[in-house]
């Protein structure tokens, strides 16, 4: 598994350059989770989402869980005693407590339109993945709902922008389809510099999986599919009851 300590330091200029529009996010799913409070983040990174649905509404009980000790250090600091911040992974997580919902807005696990298909987003190694989910679906009460990101084909351009206090960004993709499989494998650099020259460097690998696969895979770890909401914004599976 890839951590962003490296990168953790530039992390919030990026998402706040408008990579992601957390209040926007937060507000689809605040309607998708509405009177479900006891919420469980996957992947939090600095809590920027955790403290957007916070301001919406102040009785959520979250938990967010993300590996990297550079992220959370943020997130301690940002979301303080409003929420609880776990350092660990989706792999060997034991909360010893259920979950109305689930909600990642990236992380280990988001999906990616591809034209007019969704296509998911997952560990590198499909086991792994396979392991993740079904620790997730351990994690939600019966009828729980999995909200997963979309990330357009905009988000994923590469190139360089302008985040701030002097700091360009700039990420790279690297495609390595397999034959007569519906799933295929990308590397995605990401690249922070200043004055030209490289202050920080990332690369993390995904798998991709889409199609029958998909649908099987999540079959298999107990959930079935509701819908995308309305805005594209979200995935939303619910675990069988």
């Amino acid at each position: 598994m890839n951590k962003y300590d490296d990168i953790a330091q530039y992390y919030d200029l990026l998402m706040e350059s408008g990579y992601y529009d957390y209040q926007k996010a937060a507000q689809s799913i605040d309607s998708i989770l509405k009177g479900r409070k006891k919420l469980l983040e996957i992947g939090v990174g600095t809590g920027l989402l955790a403290e957007k649905l916070l301001e919406l509404d102040s009785s959520y009980e979250i938990t967010g869980i993300d590996f990297s000790t550079a992220m959370l250090d943020r997130s301690k600091a940002r979301l303080g005693n409003r929420a609880k911040v776990v350092e660990g992974n989706v792999l060997s997580m034991d909360l010893q407590e259920d979950f109305d919902g689930v909600y990642s807005q990236g992380g280990p696990i988001n999906f990616n339109r591809v034209g007019n298909d969704y296509h998911l987003n997952m560990l590198p190694n499909f086991e792994d993945s396979v392991k993740m989910l079904n620790n997730i679906a351990r994690h939600l009460v019966d009828g729980g709902l999995l909200v997963l990101n979309i990330q357009g084909e905009k988000t994923e351009v590469d190139g360089d922008r302008d985040i701030g206090n002097g700091i360009v960004y700039a990420q790279q993709k690297h495609l390595c389809f397999l034959e007569n499989q519906e799933m295929y494998f990308w590397e995605k650099d990401y690249i922070f510099k200043k004055e030209g020259e490289i202050v920080a460097r990332d690369r993390h690998k995904f798998l991709m999986i889409y199609g029958q696969l998909l649908e099987d895979t999540m079959k298999a770890a107990g959930f079935k599919l509701k819908q995308a909401t309305p805005d594209d914004l979200y995935m939303v599976y619910q675990k069988a009851i």
